[in-house]
């Protein structure tokens, strides 16, 4: 299990174009529309420009841990899960270390919008709460990073390619990343309450006003971890049980 770890963690630093691009659109985002609420908006209990900043971030994390299964289609394709098929590893573990290698290429857009809201406009937390930030959104991003895998096991590469996507924006629009859920209409609102990608961004957004996680919203983002933890590790027995 730690000799697999190490490896696909080699893998991950061999190649940054991913996260170099999951860095720049959360960033260029965040700096051409962070100017447009008022000073003294507020949303989701902070002020605006910090809640369009955690939503972004996680924009940028979700696409990045999303983005790891059309590479693992890839892998699929060319017979590299069958040869971790034959080794001593059991399903769950495989894909449990790759989730945990893909949740890490979720930081850096964190890291990135945190700066540039902090330089562009004055965001001022106290150096617990950047912590708190980052390691909330670290750990928030494991069911994105799941699905991925759900989907790179699953599905061929130029399919994976295409669900990944349509997840990702479906997703991120309707869990309020990019337009935030107070501008919803009632119905859509009570539907983002219950997706990932909200709850994922609730934790920011309380981790910036110094608040715990809610119980809720922990106990939504556990439920959906749980369901794409089986789907992965569906998909990934099914994907190599008859090569």
């Amino acid at each position: 299990m730690r000799a697999y770890l190490v490896f696909e963690l080699r893998r991950l630093a061999r190649d940054p174009r991913m996260a170099l691009f999951t860095v720049l659109s959360p960033v260029v985002t965040y700096v051409i529309f962070s100017g447009l609420p008022g000073r003294g908006d507020r949303l989701e209990g902070v002020g605006a420009t910090a809640a369009l900043m955690v939503g972004l971030a996680g924009y940028g994390a979700m696409a990045g841990v999303l983005s790891i299964g059309a590479a693992v289609a890839q892998e699929r394709a060319v017979g590299w899960l069958h040869q971790l098929r034959v080794t001593p590893l059991p399903p769950l573990r495989v894909v449990a270390a790759k989730a945990l290698v893909c949740t890490l290429t979720g930081v850096p857009p964190v890291v990135a919008v945190g700066l540039t809201g902090r330089i562009q406009h004055h965001i001022e937390l106290g150096a617990g709460r950047w912590l708190a930030l980052l390691l909330l959104m670290w750990l928030g991003s494991a069911p994105f990073a799941l699905l991925g895998l759900a989907i790179g096991y699953g599905l061929g590469p130029q399919l994976a390619q295409s669900v990944n996507f349509l997840a990702f924006l479906g997703l991120s629009v309707l869990g309020g990343l990019l337009v935030p859920v107070a501008y919803f209409p009632a119905v859509l609102r009570h539907l983002a309450h219950a997706t990932p990608t909200y709850r994922f961004a609730e934790l920011g957004w309380r981790a910036v006003a110094g608040l715990a996680p809610s119980p809720s919203g922990l106990a939504v983002l556990a439920g959906w971890t749980g369901l794409f933890l089986a789907l992965a590790g569906y998909a990934y027995r099914r994907s190599t049980a008859n090569r």
